[in-house]
């Protein structure tokens, strides 16, 4: 959904990167309309000049009306599309627990299902609670923090959100992400047209809460869908592990580094990325590996933590439970605290492997490799924090985060099309998947042709394998270096 704030930036970046590998028919850009802006606590128009009502949009809740207004769920469900994903942040992890919200979901047959997070007492996020009404309707919701505390209170609960024995607050923390059923979700929105609950939030002046600080709007925001939700269908949960949670990057390094200051998470750039590292990396500990824990680090006055740098591409293990298949004796999987390790592929499997420094295992669709054990140590990769000179020369990717990616020495184990490898005691073996030859590469340091079930040394060789043909070389390779 986009606005006319942001439209023509968001279509320009969309070209840009064209549509960042997606089919560009199937990217819909929904534009909101923009409300009157309001001035002070008796609802006089701000005004952009003498002539012309300011104007703000109307909060992320338009999706539903757009969605519904546009016909596009009604398209998709023709289409045979049955669950919707909706997330609305910065936040870099959204990806990493939808297919398992999506399978409780199905599974419990549920209408909404709200992801969130576990969440300390008086946190400034909101929290998801059942509300009981004195007429015996019930509804579960999101409660934005600033009103959950006086709920409470005016509920009978004299301490207000406290602590529960496990050292976080009984109210789970939404985090803007949500799973609904199609077919439940348009009936919904065939009775509402898919209107969601205003409400509007000033900021005032000073105590006589009259003016505003600046011009605000009535808004609605798109998890308050559960209100609408028709009596019968019903509205879950699921709450995911913190590394699995909340790391939005919405804040600048400066503002980053004085939420640092007061032991508050940055929610910067550099916080965001390092959530990805440690997604992974706990992931790899969960399945029962052996990976080094994270430290703290501090990057231009951002306290972030900073572990082993751990990226598996969804080819790879889109889920946990594609990463547990690919992992044969994840007992037998070491990544010290210092490495970096990056994999894609859909036909990977690893036995043994211990990682310390940087390895890239890159497998072409078409391609296959089975690790049986591998031993990696080099100098690997390192993140390096800017001093003055450096970040008001650097790129605003490199400003935002106060760091730079420095490549000192890495493994790189390339698998193309049609090719099947493995990798023992550090030696590539190729296994036939066709008919093909074996070539030496001209940076080979070996001058001795060998025969196609040879094995190489993985530090001194560069290997492709080309199929035989009449002309040309007629498909891919493997490249091992």
């Amino acid at each position: 959904m986009v606005s006319d704030d942001t439209e023509s930036a968001i279509r320009a970046l969309l070209e840009e990167h064209s549509y960042f590998g997606l089919d560009k028919s199937r990217v819909v850009l929904l534009k909101q309309e923009k409300v009157a802006a309001l001035s002070d606590a008796n609802a006089a128009f701000a005004m952009s000049d003498a002539y012309t009502v300011a104007t703000k949009p109307h909060g992320h809740g338009d999706v539903h009306f757009l969605l519904h207004s546009s016909g596009t769920c009604r398209q998709w469900h023709e289409q045979g599309v049955r669950w919707l994903h909706f997330f609305q942040d910065t936040n870099t992890l959204y990806f990493s627990n939808f297919l398992a919200t999506l399978g409780v979901s199905a599974t419990h047959q549920v209408a909404v299902n709200l992801v969130a997070t576990p969440r300390t007492a008086k946190e400034a996020i909101g929290g998801i609670a059942r509300l009981d009404h004195a007429d015996g309707r019930s509804m579960v919701c999101n409660v934005e923090y600033n009103q959950l505390e006086p709920m409470l209170i005016a509920a009978g609960f004299a301490e207000g959100d406290v602590n529960e024995a496990d050292g976080f607050s009984r109210f789970p923390g939404n985090i803007n992400q949500m799973i609904m059923d199609l077919t439940k979700w348009l009936a919904a929105v065939g009775e509402t047209n898919g209107a969601i609950d205003e409400f509007i939030n000033p900021k005032y002046t000073d105590a006589s809460r009259t003016a505003f600080k600046s011009a605000t709007r009535l808004e609605c925001m798109m998890q308050d869908y559960v209100k609408t939700v028709p009596a019968g269908q019903i509205v879950a949960w699921t709450r995911f592990p913190q590394w699995q949670g909340y790391f939005p990057c919405k804040n600048d390094i400066v503002s980053g580094a004085a939420l640092s200051a007061k032991a508050v998470p940055p929610h910067t750039a550099s916080s965001s990325e390092m959530a990805v590292y440690h997604l992974h990396a706990e992931s790899l500990r969960t399945a029962g590996a052996s990976v080094a824990p994270p430290a703290n680090r501090t990057f231009r006055g951002v306290t972030v933590s900073v572990g082993p740098s751990v990226v598996f591409a969804p080819t790879f293990a889109p889920c946990y439970t594609a990463l547990k298949a690919k992992l044969q004796s994840p007992e037998k999987v070491k990544v010290s605290a210092r490495s970096t390790l990056i994999v894609s592929g859909e036909q990977v499997t690893i036995e043994q492997m211990s990682v310390d420094g940087c390895l890239v295992l890159e497998v072409a669709k078409g391609g296959r490799l089975h690790i049986k054990s591998l031993e990696v140590n080099n100098a690997g990769w390192c993140f390096q924090e800017l001093d003055d000179a450096a970040a008001a020369e650097a790129d605003e990717p490199t400003a935002i985060r106060g760091y730079r990616l420095v490549k000192k020495e890495q493994r790189i184990i390339r698998v193309e099309a049609g090719d099947d490898i493995v990798i023992e005691a550090g030696k590539a073996k190729r296994r036939s998947m066709m008919t093909s030859m074996v070539s030496l590469d001209k940076s080979m340091r070996r001058k001795k042709k060998p025969k196609p079930e040879d094995e190489t040394g993985l530090s001194s060789v560069v290997i492709k394998v080309e199929p035989r043909t009449e002309g040309g070389c007629g498909g891919g390779c493997c490249v091992v270096s």
